[in-house]
């Protein structure tokens, strides 16, 4: 299980990284990829606007800020599933006690 811990980490801190440098990049995207893609990332460019950003930045710029904002997107995802993780466990649990 740990090692799965580590490969969901690593995943996503790399695809948070790539989303919010491409995001940064003056590429133009079209909305129906932009969207759903910085709401993902909508997290920890929130994290990092409240610790490093301040008032009227938009969205991380710099090499430090992508990877804090890439950090705090990982541990805020990572949390979310470890709560659904520990939900399902204790359904389960329920549901297997009212079973026997």
């Amino acid at each position: 299980m740990r090692r799965w811990s580590l490969v969901t980490a690593a995943a996503l801190l790399f695809t948070s990284a790539a989303i919010l440098a491409w995001l940064a990049s003056s590429a133009v995207i079209a909305s129906v990829v932009r969207d759903p893609i910085s709401a993902f990332v909508e997290p920890g460019v929130t994290i990092w606007w409240f610790a490093l950003g301040g008032p009227f930045r938009r969205a991380p710029g710099s090499l430090s800020d992508i990877v804090f904002a890439a950090a705090a997107n990982t541990a805020f995802w990572w949390f979310c599933l470890w709560v659904l993780a520990a939900l399902y466990a204790v359904i389960r649990r329920r549901l297997a006690a009212l079973r026997s």
